[in-house]
Parts: structure tokens; sequence; C-alpha cells
């Protein structure tokens, strides 16, 4: 759990976790980002009372989302890890019970993830029509493709195993507030993902949440780091593939791959390794005249 000026929601969102009804043990690390608001007081009042279940680390320098997400999950000790964000809240007191039998049943699934409601700043329900689009996109199984194109798992109701990570690279800087994105692809492109298809968590929208309108320069930084870590994810991806591809699959990593050799902020190094992968994901001479002609309509849309 990782926190930032989180005072109001921080206690709904430690409770979430310790109503959790669950036959092994777990642990609650609650990484605070030097939050000026009394978030800290209150997550060393739950430590206290729970010393046992909750690890409090030990304060630091404001470290931004992403560094603070690596620090944090770096210091977590279990075979799984599972998210909650310091302003999201668990309401399925089952819910690592159930995502935890089905991965030790499926050894070739690396995460899970479930179905959410949105609340308002007050916790009362509300619609929330991005959600709903999100919704439309959940998937489970081989998901690298489907990630490819838009994010579709809520941080706060996945779970992983915890080794997946161990390679994963984190660029600890804040131009960008997507870590939790790039970790998808990062294990998508290994190991199937599951879906269990209810709501186990309370996803809060506020003024002050990162989802809520982003400006240019985390948009741009987002791009960035995406671009920057999907150097490793596109290796990752063609050793473990063992799939045949379908025309419209290979059309999307042909993309991906272009992009990230011509606008990706990579070493030249890093563009020769994608680059060697290029002949392996050429769609054929009519896909890429479909890609050609949408690059082309896309530049002269915005041209004018």
């Amino acid at each position: 759990m990782i926190a930032y000026n989180s005072r109001d929601y921080i206690g709904e969102a430690i409770e979430g976790v310790l109503c959790q009804q669950v036959n092994f043990p777990i642990e609650l690390v609650i990484g605070d980002d030097s939050s000026t608001d009394g978030t800290r007081q209150i997550c060393e009042e739950y430590a206290a009372k729970h010393p046992n279940i909750i690890r409090l680390l030990p304060p630091h320098p404001n470290l931004g989302i992403a560094a603070n997400t690596s620090h944090t999950m770096g210091s977590c000790r279990g075979k799984y890890i599972a998210v909650c964000d310091g302003d999201d809240v668990w309401t399925d007191p089952l819910k690592l019970n159930r995502q935890i039998a089905f991965l030790e049943k499926n050894p070739d699934y690396g995460a899970v993830y479930t179905d959410v409601e949105t609340i308002s700043e007050n916790g009362a329900l509300v619609e929330d029509a991005e959600q709903a689009c999100i919704r439309e996109m959940y998937a489970a199984g081989d998901v690298f493709f489907k990630l490819l194109e838009a994010n579709f798992i809520n941080n706060s109701t996945a779970l992983f195993r915890r080794e997946l990570i161990q390679d994963h690279i984190v660029y600890p800087d804040r131009s960008y507030q997507i870590p939790d994105y790039i970790r998808w692809l990062h294990i998508a492109a290994r190991y199937k993902v599951h879906f269990l298809a209810y709501k186990s968590t309370n996803y809060r929208k506020h003024a002050t949440g990162l989802s809520v309108n982003p400006s240019n320069a985390v948009w741009r930084g987002n791009r960035k780091a995406l671009y920057r870590s999907l150097n490793h994810i596109f290796l990752h991806f063609d050793a473990a593939n063992r799939k045949h591809l379908t025309p419209a699959e290979r059309t999307l990593v042909f993309r991906r791959m272009c992009s990230l050799i011509l606008r990706g902020p990579s070493t030249l190094a890093q563009r020769w390794q994608v680059l060697r992968l290029l002949p392996k994901y050429y769609p054929g001479p009519s896909h890429l005249l479909t890609i050609a002609l949408e690059k082309a309509n896309r530049y002269f849309s915005l041209s004018h």
C-alpha cells in the first residue's frame, strides 16, 4: 500500500486489509511518501495496534509515485503481492483467499484481478463511464496483446507472484505515473492473467487522484516511460512466446516495435535488439500498407 496525503482515506484502506479472512500469514507493507497531512500518524497508530500484520516503512524524503512503488514492493517478503492504493478499499473479505487459491492451482498464470465499484470522495457509489468502457476490455488468459492496446487492470484489485517482478526495471523518476500498467505488461509478456468476474474493491475517484485530469507533462512522461520499458518487455515476450500469432497480433506487435525504434527513448543497442526482431513479426504487405495508410491519415489530420 503506497500513500501520499491520504489522511481521509487511509484508515478505510487499512481496515479492508485487516478484514481479510485468510488461512495463511499476510503482512501489510505501507510506503508513506512523506505525507504532510497526518497520513503517517494514522498509519503509525494502526501499526502499533497490529504489529504482527502491519509493517510501516521508515520515513524517507518524498520519492514520487514510481520510486515509492518500487521501494515499497521491493520491501515485500511474501510469495505473492497484492496491491491496495491508499485511497481505495478492499470490500471482499475473501479476496486474497480467492486469488491465491487460483494461482496456487494454476502455475502458468502470473496474476489475477477483479472488477471494481467506483466511489466518490465520501464513499458513495457513482456511475463511471470511463470504468464502463474499461470493463468491456476485461480479458483472461493470454492478455498481452490486449494490454498493448490499453490498460484494463485496476491496480487495487490485482495480485501477482512476487518472483515475476524480480527482473522488472522501474525508472525511479517523477516523469510518469503508470508503474502498474508497465508491470502488467511485464508479467503478461510471459504468463497468463486471470480475471475473477466480481467486484472485490472500491476504486475511489477524487479531485487529487492521479487518474483525474492528468497534465500534458504527465501524459508525455507516461508515454516516454512506456516506450522505454517496452524494450525489455518485447525481449521477454519474444523469448517466452510459443504460440502461433494471428495476423492481427503480428500487426500489433510490429506496429509497437516500429514506434519503439523510431520514437522510443532508447539507446542504439536497444533499438538494434528490437530491430533484429522485426522480420519475425512482419505482418505481410497488405497489413503493412494498412499501417502506412493509417499513419498518413493521422499525420494529415493533425497537420490540419
